[in-house]
């Protein structure tokens, strides 16, 4: 039965080739016993991923063995490839009221979403004590997202720049831009992915200097406070809702929903509007993301109402997902089993046999820090939305997985793959994806929205870094190794490219090796600190 022998455990610290160590990872069987005995450590999306423990894998049968040497290289060289592309691509770091703002864009689109811009610089945390510099950005960030949520908290995507409101067309108008806010499509997922980045800066280790001080900072608490307030709001939409968006029906309020406990969206993960209320795998991640935050105001803030508040909604929105979100379907053989719901309405509306490949999803349910699921409804949810049963599964030559009405039909989410392959204890699948992945580059060597099932040369939004960081969170946990190594080959390899062939220093000997990229700017040189 999954989940049966797992734990949760970061990702890779350790040097390449050298196996992951968590605290409580010891062969001893004396110490393994003491371990049992600890209490679950609660975990994040991303940076940390659900995996089998050691003694459960055979050393003859793990995805090393299942991948041959030009496999390991080439998806080697494609972590390489995606691990530094956001930072060199897509951040621009800022200087703003004596201290860092960093925007951070999703890719082809020029505008910043909380929910990529988490997941893009979450496979930076760990590599803080070997580059500091990467601590700006990261803490630049986060003072971003906050400084966003504050503006609307009902927003889903940030323009860099303000842009006064009065002076867009009344077809922008009407959808809410204006200020920073770019796009208005509410979706819950995305302020907790803010509140996950604060968990995520809170558990880093090793833990930063000042770390506490600069989670005390005011507008961080009060963007989660504000999140708490509205997710409370929310979860009464048809009562106390200020919330209208121009293409939902019922004259923007959306479709009919009753109180669950949940808490309402309008959107889902791919900006694609909900048929129900309330997300069933959002909830799941929203109630793990306050839980993680009670953490947070336990040590740091330490503000009573932001625990009674926090506390009483965490605990509605699982009672609510324990009421409504589990569901009774008819077995292949007849008899009656359970699943998740996508989503529900309160009402009896419910969608089933439905998955959407962003994250949250049903998919990712493992890996969303949600400690409540049930690993049996868990397990036939996996098996009904990885089948038939789901019109947006596909298979193909190319790629395998799940599709989204966001996309073309027959075009599979190479996020999906990952995610289904992160949440897999067959290691087989899980080298099948990888070796999967390699054949969806779409021609540029990284990775993208989606890809057809069976052509590699056909994809959606060909620069799209939520895809490129997942993809390093895949390789590093599958194998085990780091690809920092191959990020910066790849970086110095593009600046000998740049100088060869330039103009030779006046009075140095053509034969001096001024290409050598070793002396030239370092990554950090190209990190876009504006004054």
């Amino acid at each position: 039965m999954l989940g049966n022998g797992w734990r949760l455990e970061e990702l890779p610290r350790a040097d390449k080739h050298q196996r992951r160590a968590s605290d409580d990872d010891d062969d001893d069987g004396e110490k393994i016993q003491k371990k049992k005995k600890k209490k679950k450590k609660k975990a994040s999306s991303v940076l940390t991923v659900l995996r089998p423990k050691p003694s459960l894998i055979e050393t003859k049968n793990n995805e090393r063995s299942l991948l041959s040497d030009q496999e390991r290289a080439e998806l080697r060289q494609l972590c390489g490839r995606t691990l530094y592309h956001s930072l060199q691509t897509a951040v621009r770091p800022r200087g703003g009221r004596g201290q860092d703002a960093v925007f951070v864009a999703t890719g082809d689109i020029d505008d910043m979403w909380i929910r990529d811009s988490s997941v893009q610089l979450s496979v930076y945390f760990p590599r803080v004590s070997q580059r500091p510099a990467l601590r700006r950005v990261l803490e630049g960030a986060i003072r971003t997202q906050a400084f966003l949520i504050l503006q609307d908290p009902y927003a889903n995507a940030y323009s860099a720049d303000w842009r006064d409101a009065s002076k867009l067309p009344k077809s922008d108008r009407v959808i809410g831009r204006g200020g920073f806010v770019a796009t208005r499509n509410y979706e819950l997922d995305s302020g907790a992915y803010f509140l996950n980045m604060l968990w995520n800066y809170h558990r880093a280790r090793p833990r930063p200097f000042g770390a506490e001080r600069f989670l005390n900072d005011t507008e961080l608490f009060d963007a989660a406070a504000l999140l708490v307030k509205t997710w409370t709001v929310e979860q009464r939409h048809e009562e106390l809702s200020p919330y209208r968006y121009s293409e939902l029906p019922r004259g923007g309020k959306g479709p009919l929903s009753a109180f669950t406990g949940m808490s309402w969206s309008g959107y889902r993960p791919s900006d694609d509007p909900q048929r129900y209320g309330y997300n069933v795998p959002v909830n799941m991640y929203a109630a793990g993301a306050l839980e993680r935050a009670l953490e947070i105001n336990a040590e740091v803030w330490k503000s009573p109402e932001f625990a009674r508040e926090a506390s009483r909604l965490a605990g509605e929105i699982r009672a609510g997902i324990e009421a409504h979100g589990v569901v009774e379907v008819a077995g292949d053989d007849g008899t009656r089993t359970k699943m998740y719901a996508y989503e529900v309405d309160g009402l009896g509306g419910v969608l089933r046999d439905f998955d959407d490949p962003n994250v949250p999803s049903l998919l990712s349910v493992p890996l969303l820090g949600y400690p409540h699921f049930d690993p049996e409804v868990y397990a036939e949810t996996r098996r009904r939305v990885l089948s038939s049963k789901n019109e947006h599964y596909f298979e193909g030559t190319v790629l395998t997985g799940l599709g989204s009405p966001h996309t073309p039909t027959g075009y599979v989410w190479p996020l999906a793959v990952m995610v289904e392959a992160l949440t897999s204890d067959d290691a087989e699948k899980r080298a099948n994806a990888l070796k999967s992945l390699l054949k969806a580059q779409c021609g540029n060597g990284l990775m993208h929205e989606s890809v057809h099932h069976s052509e590699g040369s056909a994809c959606t939004r060909e620069w799209f870094e939520w895809a490129n960081a997942m993809f390093v969170v895949l390789y590093e946990d599958s194998l085990r190794e780091r690809c920092d190594a191959e990020a910066e080959g790849n970086r110095l390899a593009e600046i000998g490219k740049r100088e060869t062939g330039t103009a030779v220093i006046p009075g140095v000997a053509s034969s001096d090796p001024m290409a050598d990229p070793l002396f030239y700017e370092s990554l950090e040189a190209q990190i876009h600190f504006m004054p």
